[in-house]
């Protein structure tokens, strides 16, 4: 029996990311010459959308796009070991693999992601959909719920406002971490179905006959 699809971000979903991606993206974008980009909160503005259109908004060619997130991938790769999991999560996605097929959807580049789950020993994500696989995640999460007809309902499990707003576009449900990049608020405005407030909570909601033996109130 094929298990039911689940979808979710990486940064600010799985890893505990903020400083390291934001203070890195910053700098390649003034390398690149797009100065408008300068602190973390204009970093985080850019994830209220889609992240690539909101680049392109904010005045970015096709080639500043490209340069500065490969500037940013090689200081990611750099600095893999200062890189941590939310506390949880990794239990968490071991507990849901047991009956979810698991995909990681992200704007960040595919081997970096798995870099990061193979460091921390991370098991049960059966894919990682990077930006090599395309910029949309509406298309990305499109294509995945097409390989998997039938489902009362596909969770999508984000942390930014853009997350919330895609997944929506794509006809998922969306689902915010309260741990993440962007606030509650933020992400209720955006179309948040649900918000989960710890790790354990995904378990909750995603996979309720999951949760029980986990949270050991089985």
């Amino acid at each position: 029996m094929t298990r039911p699809l689940l979808m979710l971000d990486h940064d600010g979903v799985v890893v505990d990311s903020f400083e390291i991606f934001t203070s890195s993206f910053a700098e390649a974008c003034r390398r690149v010459g797009l100065p408008q980009i300068a602190t973390g909160d204009d970093v985080l503005a850019l994830f209220d959308g889609n992240f690539y259109e909101s680049l392109r908004a904010a005045g970015a060619d096709d080639a500043q796009i490209r340069e500065a997130m490969r500037r940013t991938a090689d200081v990611l790769r750099i600095a893999m070991s200062a890189l941590r999991p939310f506390p949880l999560m990794p239990e968490v996605l071991a507990e849901l693999a047991d009956g979810r097929y698991l995909v990681i959807v992200t704007s960040n580049a595919g081997d970096v992601v798995e870099r990061f789950l193979k460091r921390h020993g991370i098991a049960g994500v059966a894919e990682v959909a990077g930006a090599e696989a395309g910029r949309s995640k509406v298309a990305k999460v499109e294509a995945l719920m097409a390989r998997f007809p039938g489902q009362a309902i596909y969770w999508f499990v984000g942390d930014t406002a853009g997350d919330m707003r895609e997944a929506r576009l794509a006809g998922a449900t969306p689902l915010g971490v309260a741990w993440g990049w962007h606030d509650r608020e933020r992400l209720e405005a955006a179309g948040a179905e649900r918000i989960a407030e710890t790790p354990a909570d995904l378990l909750t909601i995603v996979a309720p006959e999951l949760a029980a033996d986990f949270l050991g109130t089985g």
